[in-house]
């Protein structure tokens, strides 16, 4: 039986511990820790699972550790984890620099075993994306469109940009999908609240396989979307994770004929963080490489960061003048 810990108290850390703890047949979850005392007991009571005081004794209870704290949090509650032999799932993005994230690597050579190192890009593994991916297999790939918009809140200001709370899913499926790195990036977006990191983003990726890939992240408007739309030379497949439903529409054509036939799939509902769980632990146990690990996040972190440079470069344009040019 796997015993596992979360490091950290925060949403992230809240969603990883409920998946762990669904998988009570699989796994033990010894524990919670956070560098705020209050913010761990507070979690640990809310799931009646241990409250870890200190970190190092925390490290004897498991056997994985789920890194999940704030973001200037995770480098060093990742290098501690991988330094005493334990495995790893951690959340994105890895660190607040790329530097940083970097820095993970040469962590996980100096472990004294390799170590299952797993980035948490829950969707990932979201039944509705995973049978989009099969859906595109074998198939020229042309496009991708994707829209991911949450309500805008009122309250505190968020701890990340959108382009990192939201489309850096997006940007991870691109890749999973494709295989080929980002070859040309064009962005723009805005703030709603002064001050604030960016509330809406669209970026125009070109692939290096000419795949072009089209991002919009929203949290300025009423609306809650997750769709991705994937165009091959064979199809157009629309996939929507809110609905759980793919429709495609896939062309055949014979001598002076054109056929279209449309297909919806409606897949069952499936937590996508406790199927993220359940892939982790599969890793452990058999101490494979998964499917989405620290060279994956560190190359969506870079494109995140690309994305964001370029939206700031047009938000901090020379303010054009109006009427007639003063003399």
């Amino acid at each position: 039986m796997v015993r596992a810990i979360v490091l950290g108290a925060g949403t992230a850390g809240e969603r990883h511990a409920r998946a762990l703890r669904a998988l009570a047949d699989r796994c033990v979850l010894a524990g919670v820790y956070d560098p705020r005392p209050a913010d761990a007991k507070q979690l640990a009571m809310a799931l009646g699972i241990p409250w870890l005081e200190a970190l190092e004794p925390a490290f004897d209870e498991a056997h994985v550790a789920v890194i999940a704290g704030r973001v200037e949090d995770r480098p060093m509650l990742a290098r501690a984890a991988l330094e005493r032999g334990l495995d790893v799932l951690i959340e994105p993005p890895l660190a607040p620099t790329v530097e940083l994230a970097h820095s993970l690597l040469s962590a996980i050579v100096r472990a004294p075993r390799r170590p299952i190192a797993q980035v948490a890009f829950d969707e990932h593994f979201d039944p509705v994306v995973r049978e989009l991916r099969a859906s595109c297999a074998d198939q020229t790939l042309v496009a991708v469109r994707a829209e991911r918009m949450d309500p805008a809140t009122a309250g505190p200001t968020p701890e990340l940009d959108v382009v990192q709370a939201l489309m850096s899913q997006d940007l991870q499926f691109v890749m999973a999908l494709t295989g080929e790195p980002i070859a040309a990036t064009q962005a723009a977006g805005r703030r709603v609240r002064r001050g604030g990191p960016i509330d809406h983003a669209h970026a125009l990726l070109v692939m290096e396989d000419d795949l072009v890939a089209s991002l919009t992240a929203s949290r300025a408007g009423g609306a809650h979307v997750r769709r991705i739309r994937v165009t091959t030379t064979q199809s157009e497949i629309l996939a929507d994770l809110d609905t759980g439903t793919i429709e495609a529409v896939r062309t055949t054509s014979t001598v002076g004929r054109h056929e279209s036939v449309a297909q919806r799939v409606e897949l069952p509902h499936e937590d996508p963080a406790v199927a993220q769980a359940v892939a982790f632990l599969k890793y452990v146990e058999r101490r494979t490489s998964p499917d989405v690990g620290i060279g994956q996040a560190i190359a969506v972190q870079e494109a995140a960061l690309a994305i964001v440079k370029r939206v700031e470069l047009i938000a901090h344009r020379p303010a054009m003048r109006r009427g007639p040019q003063a003399a």
